[in-house]
């Protein structure tokens, strides 16, 4: 068996056990009628199982891969629609993205272009699917909402299915983003490295671009040292998430006041000498 076989079969068994004891404290916290605790594991079992899903798939071309006789690279289909790999992308960053970050992210880690041209159309066609049956897919992808309004931004792309807090950007939400981006890309390329997948080498290079915009995290002409970069970028997350969190948790308290199509797509764009359209629902 080869070595990247056993190390994503390692990560897998490290994410079922991870699940496992969330499950629990969830099981606990239900029986016990722990609403901030349940809220509070919720979002990691859903992350946790992206990842599942993510690191099988993996599982399978590397299992495959090992019954052939190595080639030359070649891209592969994922097999997923797109508004399935924008999503997955989305579950796996765990933050509002940008088009352009999604697309970047995708052909690194699969060689699958989704062109940003695209997003768009996507988006338009994902409301309108939601408005005719929102139960009818478990998440959609639609845009974040601003803290200040409830407007819907187009250009950063998030799940329905995520707490409102997390679906919602306030003044200092753009560095939050930023800064989480920086640290999913690295726990990627750490998964990559150990397992010696060829796509390390593409993540590298989003890794550096996204940490020299964090002072201190990388180091001219120097390697890269991810560990480095975590504890940098998590320093400076120390020192914004909890005023950054507030703020999206006020703006999610008012958001939840609305109807659904509201709480999913946000309020119309309020016109100069105009009031914004929506009711509060009673």
């Amino acid at each position: 068996m080869n070595q990247t076989v056993i190390t994503i079969r390692q990560h897998l068994t490290k994410v079922v056990e991870q699940q496992q004891t969330l499950l629990a404290a969830f099981s606990a916290a239900l029986l016990a009628g722990d609403l901030a605790e349940q809220g509070r594991v919720e979002p990691q079992l859903r992350k946790l199982s992206a990842e599942m899903q993510r690191l099988n798939e993996d599982l399978r071309y590397a299992l495959a891969d090992a019954t052939m006789t190595p080639a030359r690279p070649r891209p592969r289909a994922s097999g997923k629609t797109m508004r399935e790999q924008v999503l997955d992308i989305a579950d796996e960053i765990g933050v509002p993205l940008a088009p352009s970050t999604v697309s970047e992210f995708s052909q690194a880690t699969t060689g699958i272009e989704i062109p940003a041209s695209r997003f768009a159309s996507l988006r338009r066609d994902e409301e309108r699917a939601a408005r005719r049956d929102p139960s009818s897919r478990p998440a959609w992808v639609a845009p974040a909402l601003s803290t200040a309004r409830l407007t819907p931004i187009p250009r950063l792309l998030t799940s329905t299915a995520w707490d409102l807090e997390r679906r919602v950007v306030g003044a200092r939400s753009l560095r939050v983003i930023h800064l989480y981006t920086t640290l999913a890309f690295v726990d990627r390329l750490e998964r990559l490295q150990a397992g010696g997948a060829p796509q390390a080498s593409a993540i590298e290079s989003l890794v550096v671009r996204y940490a020299r915009g964090v002072p201190g995290a990388v180091a001219s002409g120097q390697p890269l040292d991810g560990q480095k970069v975590r504890t940098v970028v998590q320093a400076e997350l120390g020192a914004i998430e909890a005023d950054d969190l507030q703020e999206r948790q006020d703006a999610a308290a008012r958001l939840r006041k609305y109807p659904e199509q509201q709480r999913l797509w946000g309020l119309p764009a309020v016109i100069e000498g105009g009031s914004q359209g929506g009711r509060v629902g009673g």
